[in-house]
């Protein structure tokens, strides 16, 4: 059994309300306790930092960039082939799942928002559908406004399933499969070492534990 971070799609056809249907999604994930990244994907240019200023400089040496203003954080990076997954554990390594609106031609789970008046259409993967003209949904497959907690329910049933991974490797960028007792001895045995050390001995917070590449040139 492999711990991946789930990806799921929300997509649909232009102004079918896929921005809204994410905001509630990730407010009711969020109440839920499910650890949520969010990526907005878009086919056209986003307005990254110039080449004359630094920012911009740095990023067009190769070097991903971070920009820190007084309202918040913005990563930069040069345009460069990317996968959900090797976005997901580079830059979302501690979610276990991440909406991606957009991207209706990917082949990643989806849940399909329709327009008004339109069919479902023949994309891969759609394995929920939000009708917010529907006067009730099935609970099962179509969904309906006022059900967004329902949806959040059937995720956070998709990331956790009937057995909770306690703990996650990654090499590089890839996720070690793990099987869930291998996860659990690993989180114990984690744990263990570090409660004899000071400072080590709370077992709620998280634990980040980075390897240097230690291999011989």
């Amino acid at each position: 059994m492999f711990f991946v971070i789930r990806i799921v799609s929300v997509s649909g056809y232009k102004n079918s309300g896929k921005s809204t249907l994410c905001r509630a999604l990730l407010t009711e994930l969020l109440t839920l306790g499910v650890r949520t990244g969010y990526i907005k994907r878009s086919d056209e240019s986003i307005a990254l930092s110039p080449p004359n200023t630094d920012t911009g400089a740095a990023a067009g040496c190769g070097v991903e960039t971070l920009l820190w203003g007084a309202d918040g954080l913005r990563m930069e990076s040069k345009a460069v082939t990317a996968t959900p997954s090797s976005i997901a554990a580079r830059y979302f390594p501690d979610a276990e799942l991440l909406i991606l609106e957009g991207g209706k031609s990917l082949s990643l789970p989806k849940i399909w928002v329709l327009s008004k008046g339109d069919a479902v259409p023949d994309y891969p993967g759609i394995f929920m559908v939000y009708d917010r003209y529907s006067p009730e949904g099935d609970n099962k497959r179509f969904f309906v406004a006022g059900e967004e907690r329902l949806m959040a329910a059937r995720l956070l049933s998709l990331v956790r399933g009937s057995a909770y991974r306690s703990s996650r490797i990654y090499i590089g960028d890839r996720p070690l499969p793990m099987k869930d007792f291998i996860a659990d001895f690993v989180r114990g045995s984690v744990l263990g070492m570090l409660a004899s050390l000071k400072g080590g001995d709370n077992p709620d917070a998280p634990i980040r534990i980075y390897l240097d590449d230690v291999r011989k040139k």
